[in-house]
């Protein structure tokens, strides 16, 4: 079953193909044409992408989960704040319709000098093939079996899509606020959003600000007024004082919302 799954994948879907599209804005078919033409594939990257699209799709039928997150590798500078040195999530739902795991997750998709979040989905192989560097590693969430029909659910009739409340996004957005998104606080939503049952952002802001514990990154002047020039920063959302409270792959490896944590580079080789 996993080989066939794989054959699947790999069949249907190669960097940067057709399948990367907003779950309810199709791409125009020229567009995706001249990203296809433009693109030059790293073949040791792909090499890297295919061998963890193996590894989640073996897991995941492993573990009979129809519903997870997955998070993959960041920078160097990740590591300095986050143990698990992961960087941007999204969430892994099994479609019936393409019979294998496809991946939803917020974008930054700058729009006049301004990052805009989008909701994207994507092939497993195209989501590994973004990560920085050339490590076989990944970060696999898996929830409880109630928690994952929920997320199946909510993904399939598009309930999950109302989390997606504003097209601003900023890489150090507050955990709690309206302000803005981006991946990994969008993914947090999702699963609090399944957990109660209930898609009402502000209902679902309202329960993590009760129940989950945010990241706290301290930066210091010179790293604030850094982060203040990155194009996927808002500014004027940086706290004056203080802590920055955001969603990062640890905090939800450490939030107590997933019955498993799986590595992918602490996993036997299939």
């Amino acid at each position: 079953m996993r080989n066939a799954f794989t054959r699947i994948l790999l069949a249907a879907s190669f960097i940067l193909s057709a399948v990367l599209l907003p779950p309810v804005q199709l791409a125009p078919a020229a567009l995706a044409a001249d990203v296809a033409k433009s693109v030059t594939v790293d073949q040791e990257k792909l090499v890297v992408a295919k061998d963890l699209t193996d590894w989640l799709q073996a897991t995941m039928l492993e573990k009979k989960a129809i519903a997870a997150v997955v998070s993959r590798k960041g920078g160097p500078d990740v590591k300095k704040r986050d143990f698990t040195g992961m960087a941007h999530s999204a969430l892994a739902i099994y479609d019936p319709r393409a019979q294998t795991w496809i991946l939803y997750q917020i974008m930054n998709v700058p729009k006049s000098g301004e990052p805009v979040s989008e909701l994207w989905r994507t092939a497993p192989v195209d989501f590994f093939y973004g990560q920085t560097g050339y490590e076989k590693n990944a970060l696999l969430l898996i929830p409880d079996s109630e928690t994952q029909r929920r997320l199946y659910d909510g993904i399939l009739s598009g309930k999950t899509w109302k989390l997606a409340f504003t097209q601003k996004y900023n890489l150090l957005s507050q955990y709690d606020t309206f302000d803005s998104l981006n991946c990994n606080k969008w993914i947090l939503m999702a699963i609090a959003a399944a957990r109660i049952d209930n898609y009402d952002p502000k209902v679902v802001l309202a329960t993590i600000r009760q129940g989950f514990d945010p990241a706290r990154l301290r930066i210091n002047f010179i790293e604030k007024e850094f982060a203040k020039r990155k194009p996927n920063v808002r500014r004027d959302e940086l706290p004056s004082f203080g802590a920055i409270k955001t969603v990062t792959p640890q905090s939800l490896y450490q939030s107590g919302m997933f019955e498993e944590r799986l590595f992918a580079s602490q996993m036997p080789s299939h």
